[in-house]
């Protein structure tokens, strides 16, 4: 029976199953018609939470947007989903509602109540199902965070409206821009005194930079003049997004976050040299990767510092630039008549610098009142040296951090010196104004090591943006507004009195016995007005009085009987023929300069038994007397320019024992043997300048090995140096081959300027036969050479050392009519280092480099050469045959003007071969076409048909050439200005 049981129930099971199978459906319908009103209130009941918990998370979002935070992406799909199921629940339940009212309103039949229970059967599932399947599965759903901090675009990145890209800026920018992009540049600095805007620029190519996505993150650190290194990460981390727990972390988080990377770090305003992968974490060796730092400071020695070669300085605004960025400032205001000439002269006094031009903008703009323009002019033109002007009170105190961060007291003293000396005053003088001021930190210098050492001094303020460069290499100049921060600091930290004081300062005795100098810069009124009374001035120690070039003063007899501490005296200019009684009372003056003064009478200078350094430029003294001899401490002696001094009296000089420096060019002196021989006497001296009559020849070993510095001119010619400064040179005439006998044995001469004699007139062929320089002829240091209407047919002899010639950087001829070329094949392989060539008024002249006779070829000429000029050479035909291009990689400047024969020929000006245009040929003639294009800095071709002449920084172009071809106008592609201008 349980075995038969067991059978029965064996076959009933699958029958039983498939009965629930059937069942499940059918019972399903029931199931959501039955739990009609339950599904609907669950689903009330989870949509409301959906909601509530919507509208937290929303709350939240809103919250992170505000702190400027980034909200998950999750998050945002959860919302979109939450809100989605919420419509859906709502239209719904909507429908549900509508149903039912309908259904109240219209009682239906039986058959009616078969469609009610469809429509329950599908709003129930449906109600169950949105519940379960969607919304259950949001409001079971963990988000997490909500949101993640990042660091949004700075200020500064954003486009600039008020970014003006002013010409004298734009290839500066170019600069930066060119080595952002170059990938063997790391480091790139921009420097230049306070208030140019270096930071505005450096800003503007971070956000071009950012604009074309060549760096994938860019960081901006203000470091400031008192760098924190703490703070420099911390920016540095927070904009790179990187954590850290412990301080200590920090340097390697960061060179962890920039290692191999490709990232723009600019560092703004660096005061001093940072270590930055030993103590900030920015790597710099192998690990850098793409990264590159730029940096922005007032000083080029910091750049120089931390490696940084590719640098840029950046210089003040031209007169149109200050007035397109006044007018932006100030708005229309002056375009009123009342206002327009006013606000000329202020945008001018404000001298170009951009801090002082906005600031001052700012403070007059919409005042319409012309008082207000007249007070800040005045102000601006007449400062007061008590304290800073007030508008730019805060704008100077910046300047003024400058000076305060100079390293020590030397470069201190020497810039505030500076500050009471005109513009393009030289160095040289500058020198004897500071050489006995104790401005040196080591005593007893020689007047060598002095003037090294003030010329590093000079080059560091320079560096450091405080001085600018003169009108010539030998001098210096200050932006006025730089002066005025010197000239206040001078007077309120040390008392110095200038023609800013107004006249409460001269009258006030107790500001006169702290004065410690006074400079007064062509003013007369001062001395001979407001101080009748003497000046006891107890402490002064130096003394500057220099009249204008029209006017003139006298000084009273008594006016030194109050300055027992006077060291320093210069009356350049002074109007009288003697020299006031009271000298004598300076038991303590070591400098007196008296240049382009009246003074005769000498007679009471030996008393000053203290005078080291004595200049007496430009006097009108005709004998250096026997009594100037007792003068035994003299280390420096300038006669130079003295117009009459025909005499140095003999057993004068070979009394000045101590004599460093004598310069005596430009005075007719009749030289005497005896005379020369006192020189060479002098042991200590280390500079000389002096001119040599027609009738003297240099003797034998007269300079010596002692000599570091002389500029000796024999038989009336001198050298003007067209590039810069050196330190020995040696101009003559002559009228055979040179030999080493002639020159006094010297053999190591900078500077050889060499003219034809006035009576070089004989044996003219032979001289064309024979050369200028013969092989016994050595120059071991010669860097510059030239020639001037010397009778020779050729420089330099075949058999000539070569090596002697190596070091030449300058070469200029002129007026040499019987020289054919200039250089033979054998010396232009070792002119590595020639800069400079200057070839005019040569009649004969068919080449520049003789080719080699035995076809050697070599890689480049003159690989150096930064400027060509070729002038008035109606023979030159071919520049050199041995190449078919002459690539001069390095060449800035090209003038060439009225070659004939060898501009007929020249490339690239026409496209058609007409009459009356230059010609097209396949010639080597110039071989110089290529180079003709913007990347010369200046262009100038001209012969009597064309004149073409190019201007880099002014981007123009000025031609008179009717029709210009298109050839041509391409190899200026960034041209600003066409000039065209027609000849009748």
């Amino acid at each position: 029976m349980v075995e038969v049981a067991g059978s029965v129930g064996g076959v009933l099971s699958p029958v039983l199953q498939v009965a629930q199978w059937l069942a499940a459906p059918i019972w399903r319908p029931f199931k959501y018609l039955y739990n009609y009103a339950t599904n609907f209130k669950n689903l009330e009941t989870e949509v409301d939470k959906l909601k509530n918990t919507r509208a937290e998370v929303e709350r939240m979002i809103i919250a992170a947007k505000r702190n400027v935070e980034v909200i998950y992406k999750n998050v945002e799909k959860w919302q979109d989903s939450a809100q989605e199921m919420i419509d859906k629940a709502e239209q719904l339940i909507k429908e549900k509602e509508q149903f039912i009212r309908e259904k109240a309103n219209n009682p239906r039949c039986f058959k009616g109540l078969c469609s009610n229970f469809i429509i329950h059967y599908k709003q129930s599932r449906k109600a169950f199902k949105l519940k379960r399947d969607d919304i259950d599965p949001l409001l079971q759903q963990e988000l997490g965070p909500i949101s993640y901090q990042t660091n949004p675009p700075e200020i500064w990145l954003r486009s600039s409206e008020n970014y003006l890209a002013f010409e004298s800026r734009n290839s500066m920018v170019n600069n930066v821009w060119h080595a952002l992009k170059d990938e063997n540049v790391y480091m790139i600095g921009v420097y230049g005194m306070g208030g140019l805007g270096k930071t505005t620029l450096v800003q503007e190519a971070g956000r071009k930079a950012n604009e074309e996505k060549i760096f994938d993150d860019i960081v901006f650190v203000e470091v400031s003049e008192s760098p924190d290194v703490k703070k420099i990460q911390t920016t540095i981390a927070e904009k790179l997004g990187v954590e850290f727990k412990q301080e200590s972390e920090m340097a390697n988080k960061i060179y962890s976050r920039m290692k191999d990377k490709n990232i723009l770090l600019i560092l703004d305003n660096i005061w001093e040299p940072l270590e930055f992968e030993k103590t900030i974490g920015i790597p710099c060796g192998v690990d850098r990767g793409r990264n590159k730092l730029l940096f922005t400071t007032r000083n080029l020695d910091v750049l120089e510092r931390m490696g940084s070669t590719n640098n840029f300085r950046m210089g003040i605004l031209n007169e149109e630039e200050a007035w397109t960025l006044f007018t932006r400032m100030t708005g229309n205001i002056i375009q009123t008549r009342e206002l327009h000439s006013l606000a000329k002269d202020v945008c001018k006094d404000c001298k170009g610098l951009p801090i002082v031009i906005c600031t001052i903008a700012k403070t007059l703009k919409n005042k319409s009142q012309p008082s207000y323009w007249k007070c800040v002019l005045q102000e601006l033109r007449e400062p007061s040296p008590r304290k800073y002007t007030r508008y730019l009170e805060e704008d100077y105190a910046k300047i003024a951090l400058s000076y305060k961060y100079l390293r020590d007291d030397e470069l201190k003293k020497t810039f505030l010196i500076s500050s009471l000396m005109k513009n393009n005053t030289s160095i040289s003088d500058l020198f004897k104004h500071v050489v006995c001021l104790d401005v040196f930190d080591r005593a007893n210098l020689t007047m060598e090591e002095a003037r090294d050492r003030l010329d590093i001094l000079v080059c560091d303020l320079k560096d450091a943006c405080l001085l600018l460069d003169g009108f010539e290499s030998s001098q210096f100049a200050m932006h006025d507004v730089v002066r005025v921060v010197a000239i206040t600091i001078a007077y309120v930290d040390h008392h110095v009195f200038t023609t800013r004081n107004d006249e409460r300062d001269w009258k006030d005795r107790d500001k006169l016995k702290k004065c410690t100098m006074i400079s007064l810069l062509s003013e007369n009124t001062i001395i001979s007005q407001l101080c009748p009374n003497n000046l006891d001035c107890p402490n002064l120690e130096y003394l500057y009085i220099t009249r204008t070039w029209d006017s003139s003063f006298e000084i009273r007899e008594d006016i030194f009987t109050m300055m027992p501490k006077l060291r320093v005296l210069n009356l350049g200019g002074l109007w009288q023929s003697s020299l006031p009684s009271s000298i004598d009372s300076l038991t303590n003056l070591q400098t007196l300069c008296l240049h382009n003064s009246r003074v005769e009478d000498f007679a009471i200078i030996v008393k000053l038994k203290t005078i080291k350094v004595l200049s007496l430029q430009g006097l009108d003294i005709e004998e250096f007397s026997l009594q100037l001899g007792q003068l035994t401490q003299l280390r420096l002696l300038d006669l130079s320019w003295c117009r009459r001094l025909k005499v140095i009296a003999p057993n004068v000089i070979s009394q000045l024992s101590k004599l460093e420096e004598f310069y005596i060019e430009g005075c007719p002196i009749k030289w005497k043997d005896g005379v020369f021989k006192e020189l060479k006497l002098l042991s200590n001296l280390t500079s000389l300048k002096l001119d040599i009559e027609v009738n003297n020849v240099l003797p034998k070993d007269f300079v010596s090995k002692k000599l570091r510095r002389y500029k000796i001119t024999i038989r009336g010619e001198y050298y003007e140096d067209p590039i810069s400064k050196y330190s020995r040179i040696l101009a003559f005439a002559c009228n055979s081959t040179i030999s080493q006998e002639e020159l006094g044995g010297i053999n190591d001469v900078e500077v050889l300027h060499i003219v034809k004699s006035s009576d070089d007139e004989k044996d003219l062929d032979e001289k064309q036969m024979l050369p200028l320089f013969n092989e016994k002829v050595i120059f071991t240091n010669l860097m510059a050479l030239k020639l001037t209407n010397i009778s020779f047919g050729k420089i330099w002899e075949s058999q000539l050392s070569i090596s002697c010639y190596q070091n030449l950087t300058q070469l200029i001829l002129k007026k040499c009519d019987k020289i054919k070329y200039v250089f033979p094949f054998f010396i232009i392989k070792n002119l590595q280092q020639l800069q400079y060539l200057k070839i005019t008024d040569c009649e004969v002249l068919e080449k520049i480099v003789q080719e080699d006779e035995g076809k050697e070829v070599v890689d480049s000429i003159f690989p150096r050469l930064t400027k060509l000029e070729l002038r008035y050479l109606p023979k030159l035909n071919v520049f050199y045959l041995g190449v078919d291009a002459l690539e001069l990689p390095m060449l800035k400047e090209l003038k060439i003007l009225y070659c004939s024969n060898f501009t007929s020929t020249y490339q690239g000006f026409q496209e058609n071969n007409k009459k009356g245009e230059v010609q097209v040929s396949e010639s080597k003639a110039i071989c110089l076409e290529h180079k003709v294009n913007s990347d010369l800095k200046a262009f100038h071709f001209e012969d009597d048909v064309v004149s073409i002449t190019w201007e880099s920084q002014s981007r123009t172009l000025e031609t008179s050439v009717g029709s210009l071809s298109v050839k041509l106008l391409q190899k200026f592609y960034n041209l600003k200005v066409l000039k065209i201008v027609v000849i009748d």
